[in-house]
């Protein structure tokens, strides 16, 4: 009977030990979900004052988000990176040799973002340095003068139609004929659709796949998708999702802004893989520059949300003092 007591309080004691170890062991925290990111970065968009669009993929684990991913929205200059596309087709085909000079017209010096307009009229251009203008600084006469060098508008058109955009296009009519400019009835029928939607109109979708055929080498030929993936990669204008990304990681990039819209297209190159973002905001009336502007807070946002998806025990934030930047 003793032995029996003996055997029966030992078994009692493993049995109250078993049960504190499993009370008392911290449960594993559950790996975070698509869903949940996409709740997140929901509820950023609708704290916008206007409409906020959306698509991610990360190309490695082949994950996808969208929000508006298909409904129409203004590019502004993010239209750029396809002009950029059109222009590199040409110099593949040797239409265009890329370190050909050209002088810079008067009638291709516009207002805006850029340094082209300080320039001297007639001042010699390489072609290189034109989509460097373009790309990196977004400069308006870079692009104008580019678009009067591949031919026109139409050709770019028929570039993005070529590789499957569907709603891509690039609205800003150029160059314009004597004969137009003098009708002046005809050249705002012409324009109206710019004024409407800025320089071009495109989806989160297809911008965001526009970006993957550029770092793919499905824009072009290997040697001339490397070398728009490195205008990309030397981006001036990187407030937005760039500046939410540690300085180390390589991002590739274009935006644009006008009055009532803006937009950012990269691609980040992650430990954890690749991954394309969009973000397009329009119908916004914050009238604020700068950081204060609440389509450029929402883009970061965005952007710090999916890094932090993808990367949850990576340390860095944005230092102290970085608004003076």
């Amino acid at each position: 009977m003793v032995r029996m007591r003996t055997i029966s309080r030992t078994l009692a004691v493993v049995a109250i030990s078993s049960c504190l170890l499993i009370t008392h062991t911290p449960a594993t925290p559950q790996a975070p979900k698509l869903d949940d990111l996409r709740k997140q970065l929901d509820s950023i968009a609708e704290r916008v004052n206007g409409k906020l669009g959306y698509s991610l993929h990360h190309l490695k684990k082949n994950e996808s988000l969208d929000r508006f991913g298909d409904e129409m929205f203004p590019t502004d200059s993010m239209i750029k990176a396809a002009i950029m596309c059109a222009a590199m087709e040409k110099v593949e085909r040797g239409e265009i040799g890329y370190h050909d000079i050209r002088p810079l017209l008067k009638e291709d010096q516009t207002g805006g973002s850029g340094f082209f307009k300080n320039y001297k009229a007639g001042a010699e251009i390489e072609f290189k340095e034109a989509m460097h203008q373009m790309i990196t600084v977004s400069d308006n006469a870079a692009t104008l003068m580019l678009i009067r060098w591949v031919g026109g508008t139409d050709v770019v058109n028929n570039w993005i139609d070529r590789h499957g955009l569907k709603t891509t296009r690039l609205l800003y009519p150029w160059p314009i004929s004597e004969a137009l400019q003098r009708d002046e009835a005809a050249l705002k029928k012409l324009f109206e659709p710019a004024m409407n939607w800025t320089m071009g109109v495109s989806t989160p979708n297809e911008m965001r796949t526009l970006m993957e055929m550029i770092v793919s080498g499905k824009a072009g030929t290997p040697a001339a998708s490397d070398e728009m993936h490195r205008l990309l990669n030397h981006q001036y204008k990187d407030e937005g999702i760039a500046s939410q990304i540690p300085p180390w990681v390589m991002v590739a990039s274009k935006g644009g802004r006008s009055d009532k819209s803006q937009s950012d297209l990269a691609l980040v190159h992650s430990p954890s893989g690749a991954y394309a973002l969009a973000v397009f905001i329009k119908e916004s009336n914050d009238k604020r520059s700068g950081l204060q502007n609440e389509r450029t807070q929402a883009i970061r946002a965005i952007s710090r949300a999916v890094w932090r998806y993808y990367h949850p025990n990576d340390k860095w934030e944005p230092p102290a003092g970085v608004e003076k930047f």
